[in-house]
């Protein structure tokens, strides 16, 4: 509003200077006229005035919406609708802006058709290791008599980092496409939660880890896939960051009405309170220097697939107290 009246300020002081110069001039000629004229005078100058704002806006806003179709798509098309809109004294600029636009525009396209291919090249690599290190793991298992149990509980710890560090690759690279396929499935959650307590039994076994998971029958309807994925990326984090003497891995569930409560929580230093709220950013390890070799991307990836299964996730209190660590995931029935 302020720029239309200032952009019709200098016609109106002109329209009040030309009204002044006819008052002026009806008064020598016959005084008495001014009563008469001035009226009419002071209508036309509103009305002239009102029109010319009128026009301006419209005017204004033309411009407007051809600039905001040229910046949504910067084509010959909407370049000439905005030649015409400003004037031909604008058309050197928008044809520099074009270039320009053009030239990024170009450049934008390209990198995204390396990142697609960049992409489309993991995914591809992550799906290709899975079948040797599932091979090695079946010969491992079938060699297990020949060598010491030292020796194979290490090579299984070993296979289940892989793993670990593999998923973690595959569901990140899934997160940045954009059709998200999920598949919505009825299974019992005490039954996926001992067949991840399983594949982590050497691990926690020979970091001398008590793994407690008592859980009652829960059913409820998720992608079990992505879920297992979820709840094997704060099991491995509850076994890396419990007590290193007496360390405690306890994974518990509950039904209230229409929700299931479950939790994962170990016995360590937990993280400080300034912590707190950045635990699910990507990256973040923050400043305890039992975590600073971490990727940071296990509790990013888990809070991103919960959002996408609509599950809630919760940082437990007891985190910040330095008696331990807790996730809490709420599923809604």
């Amino acid at each position: 509003m302020k720029r239309l009246v200032k952009s019709c300020g200098y016609f109106a002081v002109l329209l009040l200077c030309f009204d002044s110069l006819l008052f002026f001039v009806i008064w020598l000629l016959q005084p008495s006229a001014v009563k008469s004229f001035g009226p009419l005078i002071l209508l036309f100058t509103l009305i002239a005035l009102a029109f010319s704002v009128i026009v301006d806006a419209r005017h204004r806003r033309r411009i407007s919406d051809a600039f905001e179709n040229f910046l949504e798509m910067p084509d010959e098309v909407n370049k000439e609708k905005l030649v015409h809109a400003t004037g031909r004294n604008w058309t050197n600029s928008i044809e520099t802006l074009y270039e320009k636009m053009h030239f990024q525009t170009s450049q934008v396209n390209e990198k995204e058709l390396e990142l697609l291919s960049y992409k489309e090249f993991i995914e591809s690599w992550v799906h290709e290791v899975k079948t040797p290190l599932s091979l090695s793991t079946l010969v491992l298992n079938n060699h297990k008599d020949e060598m010491s149990s030292y020796v194979y509980s290490r090579m299984n710890r070993v296979q289940r980092q892989l793993n670990n560090n593999i998923d973690l690759v595959l569901y990140y690279a899934r997160l940045q496409v954009d059709h998200k396929e999920y598949k919505f499935t009825k299974f019992r959650l005490d039954l996926c939660i001992q067949e991840i307590v399983d594949d982590y039994t050497f691990l926690s076994g020979e970091c001398h880890i008590a793994v407690h998971h008592k859980l009652p029958p829960l059913t409820l309807i998720s992608d079990q896939k992505v879920l297992r994925f979820m709840i094997s990326q704060l099991m491995n984090n509850a076994l890396k960051y419990s007590d290193p003497e007496r360390g405690e891995v306890t994974l518990s569930a509950w039904q209230n009405d229409d929700k299931i409560h479950l939790f994962v929580t170990d016995n360590g230093k937990g993280i400080p309170p300034e912590d707190a709220p950045f635990i699910f950013d990507k990256g973040f390890t923050g400043n305890h220097p039992d975590r600073q070799k971490a990727t940071g991307m296990g509790l990013y990836l888990v809070e991103k697939y919960a959002e996408a299964l609509c599950i809630e996730i919760r940082l437990d209190p007891i985190s910040t107290t330095g008696k331990g660590f807790c996730i809490e995931l709420i599923f809604t029935l």
